[in-house]
C-alpha cells in the first residue's frame, strides 16, 4: 500500500466544532464574501479537519467520536486582514487555528457549500503547521492516491490533480470526501512560510462530477494571524 493511500485511510474523523460567532469577511478593497458563494459573515462553521497519524491517531479519532467534541466551543481570538484566529480546549488538548474563506470561486455558477482554508497548531500532538482545506464538495482524489505501487507522495502535483498553488508551484493535495491536506506533510512548514510572503494562494480541485474548480484565498494578514495562533497554543 502506498504512503499516500495509507495516509488517506488514517485521516480520521475530526471533531466538528460549531463556532458561536461569525467569521469576518476580507478587510479593505476587493470582492466581499457576500458577492461570492459564502456570505460575508458566516453564522457557523467547522473546526479544521485533522490529519490523524498512525495507530495513536486512529485511537484518538475513535475517542473523539465517543466524547462528542462537536459540543465544544471555539473562541474567537483576533482578526488580521483576511484571516481569523480561533482557539479551543486547554492544556494538551488545546487547538488553535487561522482560518479564511476564498475571495473568489470559479466557476461562479457551480453550486457548492462554503469553503475554508485552515492552518492549525495542535499543542498536544506537537503539530505546528497543519494545512487543511474544506472544499465544499466531494473531490476526485489525485491519481497517485489510487496507485498502490507508488513509493512516496510527490510534493508537486500533476496537472489536473487537486493542488494548492503558490505562484508557479503546485503542491499536491490528498483528499478525503470534501476535505484535503498536503500530500507530503514534510512540506507544511515550507508552504506556511511561503504563504506569509505571497499575496494569494489558489486551491484547485475537480468535483466527482468532473467540474474543475478554483478557489482563491487572499493572504493579507496571514503572517500576523499565524504568529498569534502560535502564541495561543504555546
Amino acid at each position: 500500500m502506498s504512503r499516500v493511500v495509507a495516509r488517506s485511510l488514517v485521516l480520521g474523523t475530526s471533531a466538528l466544532v460549531l463556532l458561536s460567532v461569525p467569521i469576518a469577511g476580507p478587510v479593505g478593497p476587493g470582492p466581499a464574501l457576500a458577492q461570492q458563494q459564502a456570505p460575508a459573515a458566516v453564522e457557523e462553521t467547522e473546526a479544521p479537519p485533522s490529519r490523524k497519524r498512525g495507530r495513536r491517531g486512529r485511537e484518538a479519532s475513535r475517542e473523539a467520536t465517543r466524547t462528542a467534541p462537536g459540543m465544544q466551543q471555539a473562541t474567537p481570538v483576533a482578526i488580521f486582514g483576511d484571516w481569523n484566529v480561533f482557539a479551543s480546549g486547554q492544556g494538551k488538548t488545546r487547538v488553535c487555528y487561522a482560518i479564511a474563506q476564498p475571495q473568489t470561486r470559479t466557476p461562479k455558477t457551480l453550486k457548492r457549500d462554503s469553503a475554508y482554508l485552515f492552518v492549525t497548531v495542535r499543542k498536544g500532538e506537537n503539530i505546528q503547521n497543519e494545512v487543511a482545506v474544506m472544499l465544499g464538495f466531494p473531490a476526485k482524489p489525485a491519481a497517485s492516491q489510487a496507485k498502490p505501487a507508488a513509493a512516496a507522495a510527490p510534493a508537486i502535483s500533476a496537472s489536473g490533480d487537486p493542488a494548492l498553488a503558490l505562484g508557479a508551484v503546485r503542491y499536491g493535495l490528498v483528499v478525503k470526501d470534501g476535505n484535503a491536506w498536503l500530500q507530503n506533510p514534510a512540506e507544511e512548514a515550507r508552504v506556511v512560510a511561503e504563504m506569509s510572503r505571497t499575496p494569494k494562494v489558489v486551491v484547485k480541485a475537480t468535483s466527482m462530477k468532473g467540474n474543475p474548480t478554483s478557489d482563491e484565498y487572499a493572504l493579507a494578514g496571514f503572517g500576523d494571524a499565524m504568529k498569534r495562533t502560535r502564541e495561543e497554543c504555546r
